[in-house]
């Protein structure tokens, strides 16, 4: 009996570790996240929310879509990784 319980205390653990280790969101300049960033978390991020980026204030209508749809998670990766390599992303 305590063998069992040993073992499912231990693969708890494992799965808990292993969760741990998960990325939730892309990460941009000084740690700032999608998820962070996506106060309201209706998957996008408005021009409001960016403000708590100057970063991406300053470059968000050069770097969504649609302004006033807001940022989605692939365009935050976007530019994210471009952002990171000190590129200006492609007007899309």
């Amino acid at each position: 009996m305590k063998s069992a319980i040993f073992v499912g205390a231990l693969a708890a653990l494992a799965v808990g570790a292993a969760l741990a280790n998960e990325p939730t969101s892309t990460t941009a300049s000084g740690g700032v996240t999608f998820k962070s960033l996506d106060a309201n978390g209706d998957g996008r991020i408005s021009q409001t929310e960016a403000q708590a980026n100057p970063d991406l204030s300053a470059g968000f209508s050069t770097a969504v879509s649609d302004p006033n749809k807001g940022m989605t998670q692939a365009e935050f990766d976007a530019w994210s990784s471009s952002h990171q390599q000190g590129q200006t992303p492609p007007s899309q």
